[in-house]
């Protein structure tokens, strides 16, 4: 896997003010739903590239993948 250079993003003003509105926990939500969804989409890549692995394995794989690292079983 390269590394690649970081990139800075600049978030629109209406955002921000939007953002700024929030309660913290209305903006954990977010991250918890985006991290979600993610988890999700990644899950789905997988079992299209791999219709042959049961759900353990599939949940190992994403596990694994969003750790990036080894995911020791049982998820311990």
């Amino acid at each position: 896997m390269s590394i690649r250079p970081p990139v800075v993003e600049v978030i629109d003003q209406a955002l921000v003010d939007v953002l700024r509105k929030q309660t913290p926990q209305e903006r954990l939500q977010i991250a918890a739903d985006m991290w979600e969804t993610a988890r999700v989409m990644l899950r789905g890549a997988i079992a299209q590239e791999h219709p042959e692995w049961n759900e353990e394995t599939l949940n190992h794989e994403v596990a694994r993948r969003i750790c990036h690292r080894e995911v020791r079983h049982g998820y311990e």
